[in-house]
């Protein structure tokens, strides 16, 4: 018989892994807290103050040098090229200035941008650079400009929609963290609703906030449409979590009633039996469920190395896989409790196959009388 953990030691130890799990939870809702103030509180307004200031700068008069004002400087175009990485083209422009010195700039634009200067220029060409705080921030040419890479508008939108889903996120770690810690004894289910719920609504508020900066031409703005998107999905979340604590209210119970059904002929489908039985053995993964007979065994085709189910074996109830449940192969699985003699043992399988096992574990009918 192989190794079976104690299924009265799998609560408490599930326990201290929950309040272990609460603290690494919250250290990570804390770290994700911290990047979302960073980000939102000292970046963000540092890169649109610079933003606000280069749509305020001006050229800078006659004899005048200065960082905050745009200064022209002669140059003749060397060559140009782009270069293709994966989905992104890259625009470059190499010059030589009045002085002697060469700069290779990166030029704005996208494959469906006129980029007028770009494509305008050619080798030997004159051009003016435009200096904004040490930087060239556009090219002109002929009276025309386009940007270079340099220009600081909407550099925010990064680092303000990396914040705006970071806030979310950390709130449902919080929230996770504080309810493993105090909450998690009172739903032992792997997958209880008092954590899928939040998760959904946050992902949802996580998705919309980088979309609203993304589409909206500020902050203000950003957050407001935030503000308007996350509604509808916070308060179907609400809706959600209102409906399921009312359902656990009125059931007060999470057995789930299966009605028998005794297969017709011989199932085999994934499942296994844990519990200190003889018929409970490492690698036995699935099971075969017939009229009076249930076995587990390692085969998928249920073949060989069978080991039967005793007709001692009683179902207690059905219910689903909780967090203390030895093994980790419960995703998707019902559990039924049994117990054969003073022995705790426990079924788990697809919610489809559990009436074919408790089907298969209950009295054949005797056939009596003729057609």
């Amino acid at each position: 018989m192989g190794h079976t953990p104690d299924l009265s030691m799998s609560a408490a130890r599930s326990s201290r892994q929950d309040r272990r799990s609460a603290v690494w939870t919250a250290a990570w809702a804390i770290v994700f807290a911290i990047a979302a103030g960073v980000l939102l509180l000292g970046v963000v307004p540092r890169l649109l103050a610079e933003q606000r200031d280069f749509e305020a700068a001006t050229a800078c008069p006659a004899g005048v040098v200065s960082q905050d004002c745009e200064r022209p400087v002669a140059a003749t175009v060397q060559k140009t090229w782009t270069e293709r990485h994966n989905k992104t083209t890259k625009y470059w422009i190499r010059l030589t200035e009045s002085d002697g010195s060469s700069h290779t700039i990166r030029m704005s634009g996208e494959e469906w941008d006129e980029r007028p200067v770009f494509r305008a220029v050619k080798a030997g060409d004159r051009v003016t650079d435009w200096y904004w705080r040490g930087q060239v921030r556009f090219i002109e040419f002929k009276g025309v400009r386009q940007d270079t890479h340099e220009v600081p508008t909407n550099d925010y939108r990064i680092p303000a929609g990396i914040g705006m889903a970071l806030i979310p996120f950390s709130l449902v770690l919080f929230w996770s963290a504080y309810w493993l810690a105090r909450k998690g004894a009172t739903s032992p289910l792997r997958s209880p609703w008092q954590l899928a719920v939040p998760q959904v609504a946050g992902l949802w508020v996580m998705g919309v906030g980088p979309v609203s900066v993304a589409f909206t031409p500020g902050m203000t703005d950003a957050l407001w449409f935030t503000a308007l998107g996350s509604a509808p999905g916070l308060l179907v979340a609400a809706v959600w979590a209102m409906a399921k604590a009312r359902a656990d209210r009125r059931k007060g119970t999470d057995t789930i009633e299966v009605t028998p059904r005794i297969p017709e002929q011989e199932e085999h489908f994934p499942g296994f039996v844990i519990g200190d039985v003889p018929y409970s053995m490492a690698g036995f993964g699935h099971l075969v469920a017939g009229p009076g007979y249930l076995a587990s065994t390692p085969d998928p085709t249920g073949r060989i190395a069978r080991r039967t189910v005793p007709r001692t074996l009683v179902v207690e109830r059905v219910r689903p896989p909780y967090r203390w449940d030895p093994g980790d192969n419960h995703k998707g699985c019902w559990i039924a409790e049994c117990r054969d003699g003073e022995e705790q043992v426990l079924i788990a399988a697809e919610d489809i196959h559990m009436p074919w096992i408790l089907g298969a574990l209950e009295p054949v009918p005797a056939t009596t009388g003729t057609h």
